[in-house]
């Protein structure tokens, strides 16, 4: 494979994308037997440490074969914005190419990708007290109440959350609460300069797909989904620390109680894993120039590109 060099003006970053459980991972293996290649994921679950299972972090052999960043990076109890994200990203991005490889973006966290196709603001760091105080308070109240809570300081920003959604209420009541500044006036502030992409998206039969996560599921449970939970909870994690609200982490925990059967537990995770990736799908419309995708070809073409331009 030949080296690539350091200029990388005029190229647009590879992004490659698509809900879960479309088989971005196999494309990526795919590429990498002809392509000197190296990932930027973008997955927002994946940042966590032990937390392997249910996160779906490609397998070691795939992480030994080739170089993936932005995976095991964070505990459980962490968090990570995506303003880290788009710093993180940028720094690696121009790393990887003046080393002489092409870096692909891949995962399925689209707020990610929408802070590099549109650049982000700066937010406040939020004092550790606080961020405890309102993750305590939904998980007290409930989202919905917390919910009315933010639409009484930001109604603005409330009106496009839904009120089940703790991450993104907490979020906004954090910032208003640290600065005393609403959410939505900070979304106004100057932004950090976008990075030129060129999106490729999988595109999935629906009960394709729906059949993959059901599977996927099942596999999860049989690898050791349960035991995995079991660790985290013996290290001192449980639901209220961040990486618990990736998607069926609090099911198995409540197996993991003795207060859900594991089927149970497994129909309820098919369900929420369908919803989510119904959610990832719709949110992929929301970026620009999305180029669907059924295999490698598109790909390998706009890599060529890459080596022709160095």
């Amino acid at each position: 494979m030949r080296n690539l060099k350091q200029n990388s003006e005029g190229v647009k970053y590879i992004v490659l994308t698509g809900p879960t459980a479309s088989g971005k991972t196999s494309l990526i293996v795919k590429i990498a037997r002809k392509f000197p290649i190296e990932v930027v994921s973008c997955d927002s679950r994946q940042i966590y440490k032990f937390m392997d299972i249910g996160t779906a972090k490609p397998g070691r052999d795939v992480l030994d074969a080739i170089k993936h960043h932005l995976i095991d990076i964070k505990t459980p109890d962490e968090t990570y914005s995506a303003f880290q994200f788009y710093t993180d990203a940028k720094g690696l991005l121009k790393k990887i190419v003046e080393e002489g490889k092409i870096p692909i973006i891949s995962g399925g966290t689209i707020l990610y990708i929408l802070s590099l196709q549109r650049g982000l603001f700066r937010l406040p760091d939020i004092p550790e007290g606080i961020r405890a105080e309102i993750r305590d308070k939904i998980e007290t109240l409930g989202p919905e109440k917390m919910h009315e809570e933010l639409m009484n300081v930001d109604p603005e920003r409330a009106e496009k959350i839904d009120p089940r959604d703790r991450q993104r209420i907490a979020r906004s009541l954090e910032i208003f609460y640290a600065t005393g500044i609403p959410h939505s006036e900070w979304l106004r502030k100057p932004h950090v300069p976008p990075v030129p992409l060129k999106i490729f998206s999988i595109r999935v039969e629906p009960e394709i797909l729906r059949k993959r996560i059901e599977e996927r599921v099942e596999d999860m449970f049989k690898k050791g989904w349960v035991e995995e939970v079991e660790n985290l909870v013996n290290m001192g994690y449980n639901e209220k620390s961040p990486g618990f609200s990736s998607v069926g982490y609090r099911e198995v925990l409540e197996v993991v109680r003795g207060r859900l059967n594991i089927d149970t537990a497994m129909d309820m995770i098919k369900k929420k894993t369908w919803q989510y990736s119904r959610r990832q799908r719709n949110f992929i419309k929301s970026l620009k120039g999305v180029e669907y995708i059924i295999d490698e070809i598109a790909i390998e073409r706009e890599l060529e590109r890459w080596l022709e331009k160095r």
